[in-house]
Parts: C-alpha cells; sequence; structure tokens
C-alpha cells in the first residue's frame, strides 16, 4: 500500500500541473491537457486521468464539470476506479479563480447535495488551500461525517493502489 509520501508526492504533481495550467482560460481541452501533464509528471497510468477528464470535457461549463465531479468523489456507490479525485482537484486548483462555489453550487441537482458536498470536503481535505475558495458554503453533511469518514474517503481514494 502506499505510503504518507505517496500521497503527499501526488499531491505534490497535481498542484504543480494545477498552478501551471491556471495561467490558460478554463476549456474542456485545457483541464484534459492538465491531466495529460499529471500524468506525464508521474501520477500512475493506472489512474487514467487523461481518458477520464475526456469522458467529462463535454460539459460546457466548468461549473456543471465541478458539481458532476464532487458528485461522483462523494457518492459512496460510485467505484474509485478510475479515480475522478485527480480530476476535480485539477479543475479546482488551476480555475478555483473563474468560476464561485455559489455558481458551482446552483447546478446541484436536488437530492445530490450531500454527494456534491462530501465530494468537495474530500477533496478539500486532500487540498486545505481550497478552504478559501469553499468560502462560506454550509457543507450539508453531519459534523461526524466530517471529521470521521472524510478524512478516511480521501486516504482510502489516494491510496487506492491496485486498479484493475
Amino acid at each position: 500500500m502506499l505510503n504518507g509520501a505517496e500521497t503527499l508526492k501526488y499531491t505534490n504533481f497535481i498542484r504543480r500541473i494545477a498552478q501551471a495550467s491556471a495561467r490558460f482560460p478554463f476549456t474542456n481541452d485545457a483541464i484534459v491537457r492538465a491531466c495529460s501533464s499529471a500524468e506525464l509528471a508521474g501520477m500512475p497510468r493506472t489512474y487514467r486521468l487523461a481518458t477520464t477528464a475526456r469522458e467529462y470535457a463535454v460539459f460546457p461549463s466548468g461549473e456543471q464539470l465541478a458539481v458532476t465531479l464532487a458528485g461522483r468523489v462523494g457518492n459512496p456507490r460510485v467505484s474509485p476506479v478510475p479515480p475522478v479525485w485527480p480530476v476535480l482537484a485539477l479543475l479546482l486548483l488551476g480555475w478555483r479563480n473563474t468560476f464561485s462555489i455559489e455558481r458551482v453550487m446552483e447546478g446541484s441537482a436536488p437530492g445530490a447535495d450531500h454527494d456534491v458536498h462530501l465530494g468537495f470536503a474530500i477533496v478539500g481535505y486532500l487540498f486545505p488551500e481550497l478552504e478559501n475558495w469553499m468560502g462560506d458554503m454550509r457543507l450539508k453533511i453531519p459534523l461526524w461525517e466530517r471529521r470521521l469518514a472524510v478524512p478516511l474517503a480521501a486516504r482510502k481514494l489516494v491510496l487506492l493502489e491496485k486498479m484493475d
């Protein structure tokens, strides 16, 4: 199983690629390029980031893409393979100044709020610098889930080693 150093390495790859990607305006092609760059930087090829990003690049806006990815990350019934948390992290870290959390949450489907909030909480746990972007968004998840389940879920997603 991967250790804490591997987790840090992967999150640092994502931070570095997102920072470079932020210099360009958000487009569907830009998120695919960012994911390809993350793979070239050393993210495991089994993550299939560029392929996953291409599948989600059909959304016309970054807001819709963010809410969809967050809903998938936060939904325990969705398979973690291939992982979408790195795609969501690249999107939020790279282009969080392009759209606000309020506009993102407007696109959340009724009834899916819990999964979307949980997805944002998980990625926010891995990347604390997103807390400013999330701002005053009131997470619609119980306190016990924020304190216990979110850290466990985040670690499980990152440490997922064998992907078929």
